[in-house]
Parts: structure tokens; C-alpha cells; sequence
């Protein structure tokens, strides 16, 4: 199974074969201490450490080399307002704080099937039972991740054909587009979803409370005319 963000294979790893919680948790844990940690030292070290956990899940090499690359675009770019203020101390901590926050993202979703994490967010939203079933929000979760990578392609494919008309340069010929296409997008996700009856067994499971009354009654003289004629 592969999930919409194309890093997960199945493999024998370690990281594989750890629950989904514990992923997740590491996960927050990690950001929590690079953002709390203001030492360059601990935070490359934090850095190494996610990059060789994100190795050894064995992730797909072109996905990780093209999300790795924008996220040291990103680091540069930030790096270099610090460099410019003369202050390369905090542009290697915050340069490392976002690479080890990244790899170890898309070590958890390399290492993490969508059915593993789908019944993860189920299981945190129990306490929300009341409010919103759980069962709907992992498919309000599902199609997160879907429309992700869609709106991402779109977005590509748009800038793509603005720059073979020679509008690369014009925003607006790549917003445009890219809006249109996501409004459409979007549009048939929930024809979809409506056409399998997605979220109509709330309404089915409230009706029943009311026909029940009226069966019972039924029920009862139908009871009550047996006895009668029997006797």
C-alpha cells in the first residue's frame, strides 16, 4: 500500500514496526526539543539523528531527494536573514532545527501505512465521540492527506502551462488555474463521497428512535388480538 504522499513502502524495519502513537509522539517530542533547544551542537546532533532514522526506513529515493530539496531551499533562505545580521550561530540552529523536523516527518510517513495512522487519529478522537464521530474525522483526516499532494500537482501542472504560454512571470495566470482546478477537485471528491452514502448512517441511526415507538405500538395490538382470539 502506498499513501497518497507516495513515501511508504512495506518493509522490515525497525521503525516499521513500531505502533503509530509512539511514531507520532517522537515526532512531537523531536519538535518540541529543537524549537526549545537553543544550541547549534544539540540541534545537529538531533539532525544526524533523524536523517539516519529516515535512512534506514528505506523511503523512495526521487520523493525524499525532491522534499529534502525544498526544505534546504527553505532553510537557506531563512539562514540567510541571520547570516545577513551577522548571527551564523542561530542560522545553523534554525537550518538544522527545520532539516531534523522534516526528516523525521517523512521518516514516520515513510515508515507508516494510511490504515496504521487512520486508525490512529480514529482512537485520539473517541474522547470527541460526542461532538464528532471518529470515524468521520479519519475520513476528514483521509482526505487531508489526499488533497494535499493533488492541490500540489495541480499547482505544478499549472505553473508548468504558464510558463510554455510565456506567463511564468504572471501570477495570476497560475493562481487562476490553480483555484479553478482545486474548486473542481474538491467538487468531485464530495460527489464521490456522497454516492457511497459517506456519512449518511448518522441520519439512518436517528430515524430509528422514531419508527421504533410506532413498531412497538404495532407490535402490542397485534399482541393483544392474538390473546383475545385465543381466549
Amino acid at each position: 500500500m502506498i499513501t497518497p504522499t507516495g513515501l511508504y513502502r512495506a518493509r522490515e524495519t525497525p521503525l516499521h514496526h513500531t505502533p503509530a502513537w509512539f511514531k507520532v509522539a517522537l515526532l512531537l517530542a523531536a519538535t518540541v526539543a529543537v524549537i526549545m533547544l537553543d544550541d547549534p551542537i544539540s540541534s545537529l546532533g538531533i539532525m544526524a539523528a533523524c536523517l539516519l532514522l529516515l535512512a534506514s526506513t528505506q523511503p523512495p529515493a526521487r520523493t525524499t531527494v525532491i522534499a529534502m530539496a525544498g526544505t534546504l531551499v527553505v532553510a537557506a533562505l531563512t539562514a540567510s536573514i541571520h547570516l545577513w545580521r551577522g548571527d551564523w550561530w542561530r542560522a545553523v540552529d534554525v537550518t538544522a532545527d527545520l532539516v531534523a523536523v522534516v526528516a523525521l516527518a517523512l521518516a514516520v510517513a515513510a515508515s507508516t501505512s494510511m490504515t496504521a495512522m487512520l486508525d490512529f487519529v480514529s482512537v485520539m478522537a473517541r474522547p470527541l465521540r460526542a461532538v464528532l464521530p471518529p470515524e468521520t474525522l479519519g475520513l476528514m483526516f483521509a482526505m487531508m492527506l489526499r488533497a494535499l499532494p493533488e492541490v500540489a500537482e495541480i499547482y505544478l501542472e499549472s505553473r508548468q502551462a504558464a510558463r510554455a504560454r510565456g506567463f511564468d512571470r504572471n501570477i495570476r495566470a497560475i493562481v487562476y488555474p490553480t483555484t479553478t482546478r482545486t474548486v473542481g477537485f474538491a467538487l468531485d471528491l464530495g460527489q464521490a463521497i456522497h454516492a457511497r452514502g459517506i456519512g449518511e448512517e448518522g441520519d439512518q441511526v436517528d430515524a430509528e428512535p422514531e419508527t421504533a415507538p410506532g413498531t412497538a405500538k404495532r407490535s402490542g395490538r397485534r399482541s393483544r388480538r392474538r390473546d383475545r382470539a385465543a381466549s
